[in-house]
């Protein structure tokens, strides 16, 4: 009987080894200045159409609230965020995060989570993508969408956080193309719709950016 339990106690242990974003303790940083007006672009607007299964059509009288959002960023390897395990705490329309303050310059993997607290009752839900980083050659990859390009991420962004969060990679600044743009997200409720933005930004690498950061 020993062995087995044994085995059963391996396989629970390694199913919480590697937590990804979803670790037990965070440093809290509360950002306390209100969001900047959020400007959704034409073209992100058309991406976020939200309606609920019981429309047919998107209603053009929608209440639009802007909601918190929260962004965990966790390092996988040592030394790679200030803090080890971080949660920002951005307020009602969300905010731009310098992740110059949270990303140290040693090498390594780190987690980034989000948690928008509106879509646990939403009945419809949308994650744009904006990037906002140039493209460039690492090797024989190219890393970076380009300026200003638009992407419907909601499958995605709901597999990963369920999962380890996003993984991301600081050799070379790899994560600034993948992180560095802005996240919006969209959550409806009957004819309510709450909003929040998060962008990403480095002020040390601002020339991986598509505008001086």
């Amino acid at each position: 009987m020993k062995k087995p339990l044994c085995l059963l106690l391996l396989a629970l242990s390694a199913c919480t080894v590697n937590p990804g974003y979803h670790v037990e303790e965070y440093q809290e940083v509360k950002f306390e200045d209100l969001a900047d007006d959020i400007k959704v672009p034409t073209k992100a607007w058309e991406l976020m159409e939200l309606k609920s299964p019981e429309e047919t059509q998107v209603s053009a009288t929608k209440n639009l609230i802007f909601s918190e959002v929260n962004v965990f960023l966790v390092q996988k390897n040592s030394g790679i965020v200030e803090g080890e395990a971080v949660k920002i705490v951005l307020p009602k329309g969300g905010g731009t995060i310098d992740l110059s303050r949270f990303i140290t310059t040693q090498k390594g993997s780190f987690y980034v989570g989000f948690e928008f607290p509106a879509f646990e009752t939403a009945t419809a839900k949308k994650v744009i993508f904006v990037s906002g980083t140039r493209k460039r050659k690492i090797g024989h990859q190219v890393f970076g969408a380009g300026c200003n390009q638009f992407f419907d991420i909601t499958e995605r962004f709901f597999k990963e956080m369920k999962g380890e969060g996003l993984k991301v990679n600081t050799t070379q600044e790899r994560y600034l193309s993948v992180l560095g743009g802005t996240f919006l997200f969209a959550a409806q409720k009957d004819n309510d719709v709450r909003l929040a933005q998060v962008t990403f930004k480095n002020a040390q690498y601002s020339p991986l950016f598509c505008e001086v950061q």
